[in-house]
C-alpha cells in the first residue's frame, strides 16, 4: 500500500501513459530515421553503382528476421551478400532465382535493389522499431484505461 491507501499495482498515471506513449514516439521517430538513411544509401547505390545479375543462393527465415543471401559478380570475383528488406512483409523469392542488384562502385560488399532490398545489416530495423512503438503505445493507453476502470469500480458510490 502507497501513503494515501491505493495499491500500487492497481495505479496507473498519467506520468506512466505519457512516459509510455514518448518511448512510441521516439522509437517511431528513430525508426524514420533509420529507415530514411538506409534508403538514401540504398537510392545512392542503385543510382551510381553497376547493375549486375544476381542469384538467390538461401532464404533465411528466423522470429526476429528474414533475408536472403545472393550470389553476384562484382570486380572480377563471385560474391556472396545478405538481402534485407526494411519492412516486415518481405516478398517470397524462391532459390535459383535471378534478380537484377546494384554493386556499390566504393564497396562491392555492399549491393542493393531497385525495389528496396539492401545489404546493411540494419536494414530490417525500421519494421522491428515500428512494432515495438505500436507495442508501447498500445501498453501505455491499456494501462490507462485498466487502471481507470478500475480506479472507478473501487470508488465508494
Amino acid at each position: 500500500m502507497t501513503s494515501d491507501g491505493e495499491d500500487p499495482a492497481r495505479r496507473w498515471t498519467w506520468r506512466l501513459t505519457a512516459t509510455g506513449l514518448a518511448i512510441s514516439a521516439a522509437l517511431a521517430v528513430l525508426a524514420a530515421g533509420v529507415f530514411l538513411a538506409g534508403e538514401q544509401q540504398r537510392r545512392q547505390i542503385v543510382a551510381h553503382g553497376s547493375a549486375v545479375r544476381a542469384v538467390v543462393t538461401a532464404d533465411h527465415d528466423d522470429e526476429f528476421d528474414h533475408w536472403y543471401t545472393v550470389s553476384y559478380p562484382a570486380r572480377g570475383a563471385t560474391r556472396s551478400a545478405d538481402l534485407r528488406y526494411p519492412w516486415l512483409l518481405i516478398d517470397k523469392w524462391p532459390v535459383g532465382r535471378a534478380l537484377t542488384v546494384y554493386v556499390d562502385p566504393d564497396d562491392p560488399e555492399r549491393i542493393a535493389t531497385a525495389d528496396g532490398y539492401a545489404t546493411p545489416v540494419w536494414t530490417s530495423a525500421p519494421g522491428f522499431l515500428a512494432v515495438l512503438a505500436v507495442l508501447a503505445a498500445f501498453v501505455s493507453i491499456s494501462g490507462h484505461v485498466g487502471g481507470r476502470r478500475k480506479r472507478r469500480r473501487s470508488r465508494p458510490s
